[in-house]
């Protein structure tokens, strides 16, 4: 990079921090492999950080990184005499308190620091000189990181990533979500002048020396130290401002390879849309300006530093919308207000995925439900399944399955147990009650709790606290046949992968001609229902949870059919029992058809009470294929959907002898039931390319219903009739002619219709 272009840079990034106010790979985080101290809510804390100011000096020719860090901090005891700090694998020279020199000790990944015994609420402040980062690369350790110009890295590069506690391995501090520095940070970091910094909060001065330049950065508001990161490479970088309908105008600030410069305008321009759709739910955004700066390689997607997150470089290359949406969302929910411990993990990572869904929602119009459904299947299965989302064990805070997915969904669950109308108030009420601090999972509760106006241990308990896993749901629909009315039934068996029963507010519906139907009920229970549902006209779908508000599998339950048997002249037909329902079946129908994907009709006249059945009178060398229905033991009007299909070709003689005189060649025969109570099925063999015509007449000759008059090929055919005839209107009982007509020969068949 020129001369020119780097002091154009300068003056660009110094015109907007003083006057201008500077206008593909998801998050998923592997296990933690040395989780150090747990960590502890402990308001009781013996000293309290007030701020970091930080003096660095990363070489860029290495992994070396020295460093001054000044901790500003109120002492919290009377006498306090020793403090700790949290300091892995640094070099640390010399520590001075209130400018002297004091004594220090090294325990295992500690820094004990001698102070001589301050009086209660006693300020001090403590510089510490160390040095370190050699060791950043070696796959365990990490916090620092330094990589050379090399494929998709395009720019030597050197970052900080911090999250959960990798802070005290490239400075010394105090390491826990918990004590943020009240009063921010201060970073100096001095680099060729060939580089360009990133850093938490807004560029305040470059001073020079020679051809090295220090950029200083600085954040206002309180900030934990694992959201402290700063950032050095040869960066191009640009500016916007989102402005949005609620008054807020705030700076967007991007630190890329020039190579990347084009295309991330493309993939950054919907950031002030993010901006929009978040401040308009969760209210201004809460810091000094919203920055990214791509690196590569990258062990997470991104990470939410605070107002300076840092994204991999594909979420460019690939335009990861929704990982730039969810890291953003992260400025309300993990740095505005900041998870109290690691237990509450959830309150960070499943706040900022379910914001994926809002964000998806404002963007397209579609129901939340869509999203969830699409992305957070991972909820139902890994380690969601094995602890609950609060306090998972320190190596699994970063778990996908159980802190972004199903976190995500506890969310959207609670969005649906409170309404809109209260859930988004809430959310911003929760923001603004623990700005610029901390909160745990009770404080979430009570603020929902709040607003909801009633007691919802219920719910935390079964989806935060307590369980793992989610509910399984059964739904065993029925729906009448008879042909004068039309209603579904359903009963809702439930089960759980943690064998726990759920309550929960569930929504059913149903749809037909004269629309949507649905209702919400409480499934509190392993059997529900029975929930009958009425309609003036046919019912084409019944659903749980249409809208996909709960976490859960959802299952609806129909027989199966085992096999289909052939033989001669007839099918033997084999089915599992249907005991998916509690209540016996009254028993089964069996329906055929001609094809698999075929119109499939009813075939025995009375409900069969058995799991077999054998269909007799058939074509020989003529395909058929099955279904069947169980009938509901409470109304034998009710049956369920039908089951899966399964096909034979009986065999045997194809006609019976007394059949053979009109023609040695067409074939015709009344496939069954004969007689029936209106729905025939029929075989015909052509032997040569003509027009087919197959009609039914009455025995006085008279035309009742043409079922096919057309030209077709040779080969063995199906067809059926329903008894009603052109009109429509129901055939009276009696004797029918099913006549087949091609070529100037004719078959006939007689067929006996019976109520």
């Amino acid at each position: 990079m020129s001369t020119r272009k780097v002091f154009a840079l300068l003056w660009a990034l110094a015109l907007m921090a003083v006057g201008l106010l500077w206008a593909g790979t998801r998050e998923y985080r592997p296990s933690r492999l040395d989780p150090g101290a747990g960590a502890k809510f402990d308001t009781v804390h013996s000293y309290d950080v007030r701020h970091y100011h930080l003096k660095l000096q990363p070489t860029m020719y290495n992994d070396s990184l020295y460093g001054q860090q000044t901790i500003t901090a109120l002492s919290r005891t009377a006498g306090l005499d020793t403090i700790l700090l949290h300091c892995v694998r640094l070099v640390v020279d010399s520590v001075k308190v209130n400018g002297d020199s004091a004594g220090f000790r090294r325990p295992p990944d500690s820094l004990l620091v001698s102070l001589g015994g301050l009086g209660l609420n006693q300020p001090f402040v403590l510089e510490i000189f160390y040095r370190g980062g050699i060791f950043a690369n070696n796959g365990t350790y990490r916090g620092y990181y330094r990589y050379p110009k090399s494929g998709q890295t395009l720019k030597t590069v050197a970052y900080t990533c911090s999250a959960p506690q990798d802070a005290r391995k490239w400075m010394p501090c105090y390491d826990e979500p918990w004590d943020k520095a009240d009063s921010g940070c201060v970073f100096e970091i001095t680099v060729p002048d060939t580089f360009v910094t990133a850093a938490n909060g807004l560029l305040a001065d470059t001073i020079r020396q020679g051809n090295r330049l220090t950029w200083r950065w600085v954040e206002d508001r309180s900030i934990a130290t694992y959201l402290m990161a700063f950032h050095v490479s040869q960066y191009s970088c640009w500016s916007d401002t989102a402005r949005t309908t609620g008054g807020d105008t705030v700076p967007l600030l991007y630190f890329v390879w020039p190579q990347d410069s084009t295309q991330s305008r493309n993939v950054f321009s919907t950031v002030p849309q993010m901006m929009e759709c978040y401040t308009s739910r969760f209210g201004a955004y809460p810091f000094a300006k919203y920055a990214m700066a791509a690196v590569y390689p990258f062990i997470y997607g991104g990470m939410e530093n605070q107002n300076m997150t840092t994204i991999i470089r594909s979420w460019i290359t690939g335009d990861d919308q929704y990982g730039i949406a969810h890291e953003l969302s992260h400025m309300w929910f993990g740095d505005r207000v900041t998870c109290g411990t690691w237990a509450d993990i959830w309150l960070n990572e499943g706040f900022a995925s379910y914001c994926e869904a809002v964000y998806d929602e404002f963007r397209t119009g579609r129901k939340p439900g869509v999203y969830m459904n699409s992305n957070f299947s991972e909820a139902l299965s890994g380690f969601a399944n094995t602890y609950p989302i609060y306090n998972p064990p320190m190596e699994l805070i970063y778990d996908y399955s159980m802190e972004y997915a199903k976190g995500a969904w506890v969310l959207h669950m609670l969005r649906w147990v409170m309404g809109d109308d209260s859930f988004f108030p809430m959310m911003r009420a929760y923001g603004d009650s623990f700005a610029y601090g901390n909160a745990v999972t009770s404080d979430f509760q009570r603020i929902a709790e709040r607003f909801k106006g009633s007691d919802l241990n219920w719910f935390f308990d079964q989806w935060v606290y307590l369980w793992p896993g989610h509910p399984i749901y059964n739904a065993i629909v029925y729906q009448r046949t008879r042909p004068d009315s039309h209603a579904v039934g359903a009963k809702i068996v439930q089960t759980s992968t943690s064998g726990n029963i759920y309550t929960m507010p569930i929504a059913l519906a149903c749809s037909s001609a004269a629309g949507i139907r649905d209702t919400v009920v409480w499934l509190s229970a392993n059997i529900s229902g029975p929930f009958v549902f009425e309609s003036p006209s046919t019912i084409s779908w019944f659903k749980l949870d249409p809208d996909n508000w709960i976490l859960k599998e959802a299952n609806y339950a129909v027989p199966s059919l085992i096999s289909a048997t052939a033989g001669t002249y007839k099918v033997t037909l084999r089915w599992y029992r249907f005991s998916s329902d509690p209540q016996p079946p009254a028993g089964y129908n069996i329906y055929r058809a001609g094809s698999a994907n075929g119109s499939y009709l009813r075939i025995n006249q009375a409900i069969c009470p058995d799991t077999f059945y054998v269909d007799s009178g058939l074509v020989a060398g003529t395909p058929y294929f099955y279904k069947v229905s169980a009938v509901w033991g409470l109304d034998s009007c009710y049956e369920t959907r039908l089951s899966n299909y399964k096909g034979a070709i009986p065999s045997g003689v194809s006609w019976p002898e007394e059949d053979l005189s009109a023609s040695p060649c067409l074939r015709l025969s009344a496939a069954g039931p004969n007689p029936g109570v209106g729905r025939f099925s029929f075989g015909y063999f052509i032997p040569a390319r003509g027009r087919a015509k197959l009609a039914i007449y009455n025995l006085s000759g008279q035309l009742v219903r043409i079922l096919g008059n057309q030209d077709q090929g040779p080969g063995y055919y199906t067809a059926s009739w329903d008894g009603r005839d052109a009109g429509g209107r129901m055939a009276s009982s009696g004797g029918y002619l099913a006549t087949l007509d091609w070529n100037g020969q004719r078959r006939t068949v007689r067929i006996e219709k019976v109520e």
